[in-house]
């Protein structure tokens, strides 16, 4: 039966680390590790991987080694200041191929891409660069976890993968694939068809446990860094409580954290007051966090964080990292920063000379925006901001989901609708209730048109109140502009 134990490893340095995991015993001091990966020691730890640990009390374990790898291929890998679990087979000197995905880090890494890497320890490598891309089609899907877990849908990414493909599941929901080219056609037909008999109620839910094997993440670890004498490396660690540079519409951009990373909900604050650090860099924090109050609360339309535009919000954010940095030098810990443009956490040392990717980019981006809204697409998922409401990306309404891609999005000139654009239209009717959106149920706040895989709108422009151009894709058949009629629902 698995259970929460405390495991002591040992970090990069051959310093006791305790991690909370969850293990399977096994008999005679063996252990099955279920659940997750543990990154932060030597040697890393994988999913199923059995190992040798010994008692030391009822809560606590010492691990000796790993009796068994689950997978001899997985390895911890290491890109700059990021680490990941990745799975590699060997195809010449210092190449070799990836056989899972790994998105969440920069560059993203997909399966069947070749990469140059060295060895740097038991299961451990560093990445070199990219050698080559695969030729896989790529691409994430968000449909409802209730569709995932369906036989239909696992005897469907089963197929994928015996043509050559590969699939995995992360965060629950998502779904990011690797399609052969000669398969797309009839992994589209066959997905389509699954999708609609969902949406009729005809597939039977939680006849499968469509699982893939997790792949963790963790971004700006300093104790897997080289170099410098043992001393100053041990120094250097950071002690187990962390700091979230925050929202600085939630009344002060510091919080101290007395819980788990990644889980800002569950973390208690304390105030900016009670954090110790010079009074200049408190008095131009204050100054940071007043400004971007100012900016939620002006007369600026939604969109930007208050912002007049996207360059202004990046600036702020910029600003607000470099403070960040900062502080985390003058504390000597690891700090979080909330990216209020794109609802994205960071985790990075303070001496990280890397500059992430802050605010909106592909995943997060504004669609449309007018007096009152701003249309975000984030991920497949159009999100509307509405002026005087305080919601974060997350708490927004949605108005809209396309797979697997949302291409556009408009607001009527006179802000009674705003409409989407990917596989069909979805137009959605700015009016209370203000109902989330939900494609299995029928209601007067949206409709659908065109919703079939092989049509993709692939612009939009709202004319007036009761036309929008489309301009349109269809299988087989050149690019071509559209009229859509409001008020009859159809294409002229």
């Amino acid at each position: 039966m698995s259970e929460y134990r405390l495991l002591v490893v040992s970090d990069s340095l051959d310093q006791p680390r305790i991690e909370r995991v969850v293990l399977s015993p096994l008999g005679a001091g063996r252990y099955r590790l279920d659940d997750q990966d543990v990154l932060g020691c030597r040697p890393p730890l994988f999913w199923q991987d059995v190992i040798e640990a010994k008692e030391i009390d009822d809560a606590e374990l010492r691990f000796i080694r790993v009796v068994q790898r689950a997978d001899p291929s997985m390895v911890l890998l290491e890109l700059g200041e990021d680490v990941c679990t990745a799975s590699l087979t060997p195809v010449g000197f210092r190449i070799y191929r990836l056989e899972s995905t790994q998105w969440q880090v920069e560059p993203s890494l997909f399966y069947h891409d070749l990469i140059e890497a060295d060895q740097s320890g038991e299961a451990r490598f560093r990445y070199v660069r990219l050698a080559q891309r695969s030729e896989l089609e790529v691409r994430t899907m968000t449909p409802p976890n209730e569709l995932i877990d369906t036989a239909e849908a696992l005897s469907l990414l089963n197929w994928l993968s015996l043509q050559g493909g590969h699939w995995q599941r992360d965060w629950g929901n998502v779904l990011v694939l690797s399609i052969p080219k000669d398969a797309e056609n009839e992994f589209d037909n066959r997905w389509e068809q699954i999708v609609q008999a969902f949406n009729r109620g005809l597939l039977e839910t939680g006849t499968a446990a469509t699982r893939s094997r997790p792949h963790g993440v963790r971004v700006s670890l300093d104790q897997f860094r080289e170099g410098g004498s043992r001393a100053d490396l041990t120094a250097s660690l950071p002690p187990s409580a962390q700091v979230l540079f925050g929202k600085p519409h939630e009344g002060g951009p510091l919080w101290r954290i007395t819980k788990e990373l990644w889980k800002p909900n569950n973390k208690k604050p304390e105030r900016l007051e009670a954090v110790a650090m010079p009074g200049e860099l408190r008095r131009r924090i204050d100054d940071w966090s007043r400004r971007g109050l100012t900016a939620r609360h002006s007369e600026l339309p939604p969109g930007y964080s208050g912002f007049p535009d996207e360059a202004s919000e990046r600036a702020y954010l910029v600003e607000g990292w470099n403070l960040y940095r900062e502080l985390s030098k003058v504390l000597g810990e690891p700090l979080e920063f909330w990216d209020f443009a794109s609802g994205a956490y960071r985790w990075q040392a303070g001496d990280s000379q890397r500059v992430p990717r802050l605010g909106k980019g592909n995943h997060c981006r504004v669609l449309a925006r007018s007096a009152d809204y701003a249309l975000i697409g984030h991920f497949s998922f159009a999100r509307l901001f509405r002026r005087g409401t305080e919601e974060s990306l997350e708490d927004s309404l949605c108005v809209g989901a396309h797979e697997p891609a949302l291409n556009c999005g408009v607001i009527s000139p006179d802000q009674s609708w705003c409409a989407t654009g990917g596989r069909g239209v979805i137009v959605y009717q700015l009016a209370p209730p203000f109902e989330a959106y939900d494609e299995k149920r029928q209601t007067n706040q949206w409709f659908h048109l065109e919703r079939t895989p092989s049509i993709t709108v692939i612009e939009m422009e709202a004319l007036d109140p009761t036309f929008m151009r489309l301009r349109v894709r269809q299988r087989g058949e050149p690019i071509q502009d559209r009229l859509l009629d409001l008020r009859t629902r159809r294409l002229v």
